[in-house]
């Protein structure tokens, strides 16, 4: 069996590079499994391992087993109290070091196994391997603490391995757990990096946006008062109206951009409270397309629902800003003097609330663009690329959910989900 003298320091070496260079966790822990297959002549290699020290542990590698073993145990949980049990200080050869022999469901006499039948458990000869023996190698990283163990079965050469061969895989599997253990904080922290990094970037972005997103509202408030203040007694009564209307629209359109932000900062730090209400889905409609007529009054709206239509539950208030919001994207992504139609529908234990549209469309391709933070197809003048992202929290929030289906340059429906409220 290998594993004495220059082949073993060759074999660790070449783990430890592979560790090391290694992309991904998986790739390092595949070339564990490699690396003790050929150090010491194991056909079978399992390795358990936890993502973080709180986590359970699960089955990542079987070298050598079917396919079909593969597709039903990898991927498997062990928890830590199982380990904790299955590696029992009873079969601890060495410090992380475990021989599990046959005779352990019988008799276990804590030395390797020395030829004595116990129990009716036969092997062919004194020290030979049995088929349902096994070892275990925990891996552990500078703390002593284990985040994962090496299970080893089918030695090539048929026999137990004596303390000597067992001291190496001790010493091997300590070494590259080590390294594993390396690899994986410098990864954690790269990634640490990364999400700083990430999130300064996305708040840099935000600002930006809150910058441009005011200075038109502002340019269009300071113009309008700049020409009441100094030219009111020359101006008409009706242009005196237009700026103050301006002035009035701008105000609007400030207040709903800061309503706006502050909805995603309560989001984003999780700290956002719904009221949890039983609610009319045909008066919520009814108010949210009133509404939009007082906003624009040149288009027209049409509503198609069943005369019996359950309640909903969710908060009332938000989910006429949801609907609210896509009703306004109808108006905006489609062509003036077109209908904007919105119908309720039960399905299941949901109520679905649709709006659609006639207009561009929009492509298969952009479907999960549309739905993240500043998501926008193309740019239009009045939006943030907020709407769809808050929406979509909001749903989701309230138990639903939310999507679209679209034909370019004809119909677009978007449509979200909620719960049907139970009557008590």
């Amino acid at each position: 069996m290998t594993g004495e003298g220059e082949p073993l320091f060759e074999a660790l070496l070449a783990v430890t590079q592979n560790i090391l260079g290694a992309e991904r966790g998986q790739d390092a822990l595949e070339a564990i499994a490699h690396g003790v297959s050929r150090a010491f002549g194991f056909r079978y290699v399992s390795i358990v391992a936890a993502e973080s020290p709180e986590s359970d542990m699960t089955r990542r590698v079987m070298l050598g087993w079917s396919d079909e073993s593969k597709a039903e145990r990898l991927g498997e949980i062990v928890s830590r109290s199982a380990t904790r049990e299955f590696l029992s200080a009873e079969f601890e050869v060495y410090p992380h070091c475990y021989y599990f022999p046959a005779e352990r469901f019988v008799e276990w006499r804590h030395a390797l196994y020395s030829g004595e039948n116990d129990g009716g458990i036969e092997r062919s000869a004194p020290n030979r391997w049995h088929e349902r023996d096994s070892i275990a190698l925990v891996l552990a990283d500078a703390s002593d603490a284990m985040f994962g163990y090496i299970s080893i079965d089918g030695p090539e050469d048929g026999a137990v391995p004596n303390r000597a061969t067992l001291t190496r895989m001790r010493v091997f599997a300590d070494l590259v757990g080590l390294a594993l253990a390396n690899v994986r904080a410098r990864v954690a922290e790269a990634a640490r990096r990364e999400l700083l990094e990430s999130r300064a970037r996305s708040q840099s972005e935000f600002l930006g946006i809150v910058a441009h997103e005011l200075r038109s509202p502002l340019a269009a408030i300071r113009g309008a008062a700049n020409l009441l203040e100094t030219n009111f007694d020359r101006l008409a009564e009706n242009r005196r109206r237009e700026l103050m209307q301006a002035i009035s629209a701008s105000t609007t359109r400030m207040s709903t951009l800061f309503d706006d932000f502050l909805l995603l900062s309560r989001v984003d730090a999780g700290s956002l409270t719904l009221q949890d209400e039983i609610v009319d889905a045909r008066l919520i409609v009814n108010e949210s397309l009133g509404r939009m007529r007082s906003e624009y009054p040149s288009r027209r709206f049409a509503l198609r629902a069943p005369e019996e239509l359950p309640y909903v539950r969710g908060d009332e208030t938000r989910i006429v800003q949801v609907l609210c919001n896509l009703l306004s994207n109808a108006v905006r992504y489609s062509p003036a003097g077109t209908r904007v139609g919105v119908s309720l529908q039960a399905v299941r234990s949901y109520v679905r609330f649709s709006v659609r549209n006639r207009g561009p469309g929009i492509p298969h391709n952009a479907r999960e663009r549309l739905f993240t933070r500043f998501g926008q197809i193309g740019k239009h003048p009045d939006g943030t690329g907020l709407g769809l992202y808050l929406s979509r929290q909001l749903v989701e929030l309230m138990g639903g959910q939310i999507d679209f289906e679209s034909t370019p340059n004809d119909v677009t429906t978007f449509w979200f989900s909620l719960p049907i409220a139970v009557k008590a």
